[in-house]
């Protein structure tokens, strides 16, 4: 018995020194503990930091443009930093898998389903439906320029009495105008609309519960990714139960989704992703490699919605925080709106080029804000070398995408919000390559287009009709963005009047 009992812990005390022990090939890091191995160190960069991405960027200057973090019992970390080291590892297939932590499979209930993570054939067949179909449903056309400036119509309507309503302060307006985006969305995915201005129980549930999943959340997996054995001895004070409940609910609404969509459909008719979905799942229920079934259809519902809703709010958010704080560059970008647009004419995707301030502030915004200090975690799916270092089969790997949106020998002044770094001298906008927010290579984020597309509309029409300022009595918030999968905007009060 006591033999069984030594031969035990000397294999158990054997593993956590060997995972513990660094090789010369693996990257530079920090030495960590055994077992929990650099649990602690990240934990308390990321306090000192203030955010994850600021923690990646802190242990680059450190380490350099690869570090290796073990993490408890996950698979390696490596963050890539800096623009070379970046854009070569997005650009190698061998980084093009996804994690198999048990946080990445729990999301979509045990198994690596939906687009966001996962690989394969997995990957493939979904991205090439969803760009498929939801290219002729609108995505990057007139059809969705015309919903989403229907939205912004609303939102400002919204703004208009809301303000009215408190002498011209709005509490929060990241709140308003993730409705106004979700609704954008829902109309491709589900084919309805919402009123906004009722702002009704479903649509403020549903933007409820994507803000919790995402702003509970960061992009290495979390406790729970490291120690994954804590949901059984510590639900409650590990996280694992409140992120089950919430799991379950998001779940639970897209499946009443394709239900309904289920008993309502006719033959022929789709009105919608939802219904496209279906009818492909039909199509191939008799192939046996087939990755489309209803779990899927849920998974790709919540990764479009999760990714989508957040991201873009996001980018409004700080947009508007940024110009609120500046209102220098606020005053040109409406300048220049009714120079060329006019404040009566709804502002157009035509227009944008005609537009080189706006664009060069939008842009800005992108770099400066951060809103993903990294890409979606990816992971090796073979062994192989990237800067000298060995990376092997099933390492996660993060690029830092905030390393390059803040290199000081590129920018200057990156910590200066500058919309001028992106003007010639004949006042026209110029892009440059080092500007990368939704990444680069085949990883690149699908939803792109409708990203830039839907920042773009609703900035220009609330730059038209509405002036920005700090409301009485509030101070100056710090722009840093507060943590989480993505970084959002602070919530600050701010004084909207009418132009």
């Amino acid at each position: 018995m006591w033999l069984i009992i030594s031969i035990i812990i000397i294999v158990f005390v054997t593993k956590i020194l060997i995972d513990w022990y660094r090789p010369s090939s693996f990257p530079p890091g920090p030495t960590g503990l055994p077992f929990i191995n650099n649990i602690y160190d990240l934990k308390k960069l990321v306090k000192e930091t203030g955010s994850h991405g600021k923690a990646w960027c802190e242990l680059a200057r450190k380490y350099g443009p690869i570090v290796g973090l073990k993490l408890g019992l996950a698979d390696p970390m490596i963050i890539v930093s800096g623009r070379d080291a970046v854009m070569e590892m997005l650009s190698r297939s061998e980084f093009d898998g996804r994690p198999n932590g048990f946080i990445f499979t729990h999301r979509t209930m045990g198994k690596k389903r939906g687009i966001l993570f996962t690989d394969g054939k997995v990957w493939t067949d979904q991205r090439r439906f969803s760009l498929i179909n939801l290219k002729s449903f609108g995505w990057a056309g007139q059809t969705m320029e015309e919903l989403i400036l229907e939205d912004a119509e609303n939102l400002g309507k919204i703004i208009d009495k809301v303000s009215k309503k408190h002498q011209g302060v709005v509490k929060n307006l990241n709140e308003l105008t993730a409705l106004a985006v979700l609704n954008s969305l829902w109309s491709l995915f589900g084919g309805s609309r919402y009123d906004i201005g009722k702002c009704e129980p479903k649509l403020l549930d549903t933007l409820r519960m994507l803000n919790d999943s995402v702003k509970e959340s960061n992009v290495s997996g979390g406790l729970l990714n490291y120690l994954p054995f804590l949901r059984h001895v510590a639900p409650k004070s590990s996280g694992y139960e409140a992120i089950h409940e919430r799991l379950h609910r998001m779940w639970a609404f897209f499946a009443e989704e394709v239900k309904s969509h289920k008993t309502t459909r006719k033959l022929g008719i789709n009105r919608d992703l939802i219904d496209v979905y279906l009818e492909e799942i039909e199509a191939r229920k008799n192939d046996p490699d087939s990755t489309f079934d209803e779990m899927q259809l849920i998974a790709l519902l919540k990764d479009f919605f999760a990714a989508g809703v957040d991201t873009t709010n996001n980018s409004i958010g700080f947009t508007i925080g940024y110009l609120t704080l500046a209102p220098e560059v606020q005053k040109k970008a409406q300048e220049e709106l009714d120079r060329v647009i006019g404040r009566d004419n709804l502002p157009s995707l035509n227009s944008r080029n005609l537009l080189p301030y706006l664009n060069a502030t939008l842009t800005e915004v992108l770099r400066l804000a951060n809103i993903g200090p990294t890409t979606i975690p990816h992971r090796a799916t073979k062994d192989t070398q990237l800067n000298r270092y060995t990376i092997k089969k099933n390492y996660t790997i993060l690029a830092n995408l905030m390393s390059v949106h803040q290199d000081v020998d590129h920018w200057g002044d990156p910590e200066v919000f500058r919309p001028e770094r992106f003007i010639d001298t004949n006042g026209k906008f110029i892009s440059d390559p080092w500007i990368i927010p939704f990444g680069a290579g085949r990883r690149k984020c699908i939803g792109e287009t409708l990203a830039r597309n839907s920042h773009f509309l609703f900035i220009a029409y609330l730059l038209q009709k509405f002036k920005f300022e700090l409301a009485p009595g509030q101070s100056r918030p710090l722009m840093t963005g507060m943590d989480g999968f993505a970084l959002a905007p602070p919530v600050f009060d701010i004084l909207i009047t009418k132009r």
